[in-house]
């Protein structure tokens, strides 16, 4: 314990020799010395602290005994294209001090979404542009292309004039223009991805924004991305849902493109997926219902009502949910969430609940459209029972199951809020209620996933 006192607040100014860090949400000074390898009773000294609980989310710490590094040290997201490489280059660190920092042995451990702690520039002639080579580039072509100096550009990033570093990226000052391209290409402003790290069951978003038109496609994991145009805000977009029970670990990214101006890109890195951490749940249902076959017959049977993927956007903002009542005054109620690992009649875990089941639980059994789109398929499943498939464009589907009627027909186009359906108990149930699921290219997400955000 330490006596009330106050931590000495260091601005970048102040901080000397010596790398300032900024506590992050849940340190402690214990946690923060074993970071960067010093006594805690040394990080104590250089701060002069005297009450541990005075440390908070963004409080500066000055770190005493790594030599080489200046300025506020930050955590830092690595973006997709930035190599082992280029990070050493923009934040004008060496691979000894990089390793100070961060505890890497080895440039495979840098992914997409993965924390750095990195050095930020605080001298006037930090770094805030950058040039990419492009495969057939040398130095001094990337460097005349953007009426730079080519010796000034090889001596403040370390590099020959002799060597060329195809797909590489290159860092330098400018005081008319600033701003970073990605390390993909120098058409590409940046490449965002959300959430990081990536979670099973839930809605993944990249975006790319480029200074033109552009072919975009790509891979992620074992799914084919579809890109389509934002033209309000000038960026390319592919949505893709994550399967609820996807092995968690590192998932293979990789993204390819031809501008129409000319020049093409293609590059390819590692980006983290976790666990969603779903609960088990126990249901007693009829034995027909869970026969393998049956089960084989009615999935490949969804997959052929999703496969088709329609160009135009039809939904605009979140959301709604398709029942009456509302979260905020318990007129809503779920018998079931997304994600939750099943076992049927007592047997084993084999598979989860793709949607949100709603409880009949005020005074109307009606089933409403969540955004706009065109019906896609209505009928009778052995699992679902009565059943809608509602098409809102670019892959993105709402099903509806276990309804007692069915008040739309194929082809139809349907509304926000209009009525489409009634609660029933058909298929493969234990009590009346609305199974609800959202599918994402291919796959089913968790629905909160669009009533919480807006998508692109």
């Amino acid at each position: 314990m330490f006596l009330l006192s106050s931590v000495k607040t260091v601005n970048a100014q102040d901080e000397g020799p010596n790398p300032v860090y900024i506590v992050q949400s849940g340190e402690n000074l214990t946690q923060i010395a074993e970071k960067f390898g010093i006594s805690v009773m040394d990080l104590i000294a250089a701060n002069d602290i005297v009450d541990s609980n005075v440390i908070s989310e963004g409080t500066q710490l000055i770190i005493p005994g790594i030599t080489g590094i200046s300025g506020v040290l930050t955590t830092t997201p690595v973006e997709f294209g930035e190599t082992f490489s280029s990070i050493l280059r923009r934040y004008k660190i060496s691979q000894e001090n990089f390793q100070i920092l961060n505890s890497i042995t080895s440039p495979a451990e840098i992914y997409v979404g993965s924390n750095l702690i990195l050095p930020e520039g605080q001298d006037e002639n930090a770094f805030n542009n950058s040039v990419v080579l492009g495969a057939d580039d040398s130095l001094l072509v990337a460097a005349l292309r953007n009426n730079l100096n080519p010796w000034y550009l090889g001596s403040i990033n370390q590099v020959s004039q002799s060597i060329t570093l195809p797909n590489e990226v290159l860092f330098f000052y400018s005081s008319e223009i600033a701003g970073f391209t990605s390390s993909v290409s120098e058409h590409i402003s940046k490449i965002e991805l959300s959430p990081l790290p990536i979670v099973q069951g839930h809605t993944s978003v990249i975006r790319i924004y480029t200074d033109g038109p552009a072919t975009i496609s790509g891979t992620l994991g074992g799914y084919t991305l579809n890109f389509f145009r934002d033209e309000a805000d000038q960026y390319y977009y592919a949505l893709q849902g994550i399967h609820a029970l996807a092995q968690p670990g590192l998932m293979d990214l990789r993204l390819d493109g031809q501008f129409d101006a000319g020049g093409s890109f293609s590059a390819e890195q590692m980006i983290l997926m976790e666990s969603g951490n779903y609960p088990n749940e126990e249901l007693t249902v009829e034995s027909t219902t869970i026969e393998k076959e049956v089960n084989d017959r009615e999935a490949a049977d969804i997959a052929q009502i999703l496969n088709p993927i329609s160009q135009q956007k039809m939904w605009n903002g979140v959301f709604r949910f398709p029942v009456d009542g509302a979260l905020d005054n318990d007129t809503m109620a779920f018998s079931s969430y997304y994600g939750s690992r099943r076992s049927y009649n007592g047997g084993q875990y084999f598979g989860f609940h793709g949607g949100l089941d709603f409880m009949v639980v005020v005074n109307s059994l009606n089933v409403y459209a969540p955004a706009p789109g065109v019906v896609a398929f209505t009928g009778t499943t052995d699992i679902r029972g009565n059943t809608i498939f509602i098409d809102h464009g670019q892959g993105i589907y709402t099903g509806y199951a276990h309804l007692s009627e069915i008040q739309v027909n194929v082809g139809d186009h349907v509304e926000v809020g209009q009525i489409i359906g009634q609660i029933g108990k058909t298929g493969r149930v234990t009590g009346p209620h609305l199974h609800w699921d959202i599918w994402v290219n291919g796959n089913a997400v968790d629905p909160f996933d669009w009533v919480d955000n807006i998508y692109p």
